[in-house]
């Protein structure tokens, strides 16, 4: 994380009107046919994923969500925070109905066992293997690289019907196998700026390239996973896993700029892997376990991968990437939309200096 992230995606702010077009109960849970609906006008984009999450999240669900159920919703195109609303939401519902002493004591999707749980990745899934090794290799095979970053960012405010465009940001990424990432903030707004990267304001992020893959893919993360459907995904077979990391092994961290806190949370997610490759090429995150109190409260990544040439070599490097941030307390949050294009390699500037020059 998912910069994740995060990526960082995020429950949007939304009004009465939102709940428009759902039957006379505006208020009170949601059926599946009304959360169906309300889907269905993400996809005409009358409406967000976010602002759908965060309706589950103020009415409840009237139903217990299953595994076929989450299926069904993965299909309407729910994305992987949404489900995990869906989720919590799920789980009060099926709270509530057992403190009821009038309700028939409801079906719920059994867990996996402590044992199950515990029991070797390559029991489990051998494709989960594969795509651990080819994470935990992902950095080790980088070359040294340049590419630049288009950052489009947008903010959406109380009174906002939509989101507006802040700004866009022209960003070189190099990459050196000795020292990491670093970042160089060439232009905003197509305008040439002094500023520095450390110095520029508003969201940013970092990650993407490998420490988000690294996170979920860690031994130490103790990630859990589980298959749930498959996909095809930019014209390859992938197979769709979701995943949970804990706060306690999660090395996942967000700053808020404005107070300078920063945390650690847990975060939850999906993974598309290529059946051919057993490559990760699409990864969501949510951070899941924020501190009450912290200022953002909700955050998310994902990433795209693709193959790339670099000097003649081809790499599975990120192409597109989101993040979202979202403070509920000021109703205020913000979007990234990042693009990497023009990977090249990198070619340290060497100054020589003649024998005779003074030193």
């Amino acid at each position: 994380m998912r910069k994740a992230t995060i990526a960082f995606l995020l429950v949007c702010c939304f009004g009465l009107t939102l709940d428009r077009g759902l039957g006379q109960d505006a208020s009170g849970p949601l059926s599946k046919s009304e959360l169906l609906r309300l889907l269905d006008r993400a996809r005409h984009r009358e409406i967000t994923q976010a602002e759908i999450a965060a309706i589950v999240e103020r009415r409840g669900l009237k139903f217990i969500v299953d595994d076929r159920m989450l299926d069904e919703f993965r299909r309407a195109g729910a994305r992987s925070f949404l489900l995990g609303a869906i989720k919590r939401a799920s789980r009060a519902t099926a709270r509530r109905r057992l403190s009821s002493p009038d309700a028939p004591p409801p079906t719920i999707p059994p867990k996996a066992t402590p044992e199950e749980i515990r029991a070797p990745a390559s029991r489990r899934d051998s494709l989960i293997e594969r795509a651990r090794y080819h994470a935990l290799q992902y950095v080790r095979e980088l070359p040294n690289f340049v590419v630049t970053q288009i950052v489009t960012r947008y903010v959406r405010t109380p009174g906002m019907a939509d989101w507006q465009r802040q700004d866009q940001l022209e960003i070189e990424l190099t990459y050196r196998t000795d020292s990491g990432e670093s970042f160089k903030l060439l232009r905003i707004n197509g305008a040439p700026t002094t500023l520095s990267y450390e110095e520029l304001g508003g969201s940013t992020s970092t990650g993407e390239l490998g420490s988000l893959l690294a996170g979920v893919f860690a031994p130490q993360s103790h990630a859990t996973f589980k298959e749930v459907g498959r996909e095809t995904f930019r014209g390859r077979s992938t197979v769709v896993y979701d995943f949970r990391v804990l706060t306690r092994y999660s090395k996942s961290h967000i700053t808020d700029k404005n107070s300078g806190r920063t945390i650690v949370s847990g975060f939850q997610g999906s993974l598309w892997i290529d059946v051919e490759t057993q490559r990760v090429l699409r990864l969501e995150l949510s951070h899941d376990d924020i501190p009450p109190g912290f200022p953002i409260t909700l955050a998310e990544n994902a990433v795209e991968y693709d193959w790339v040439t670099i000097a003649g070599e081809r790499y599975l490097l990120p192409v597109r990437a989101e993040v979202l941030l979202g403070r509920d307390g000021e109703r205020y949050y913000t979007r990234n939309v990042i693009e990497f294009r023009h990977y090249r390699k990198f070619e340290a500037e060497l100054q020589v200096i003649p024998e005779n020059s003074p030193p």
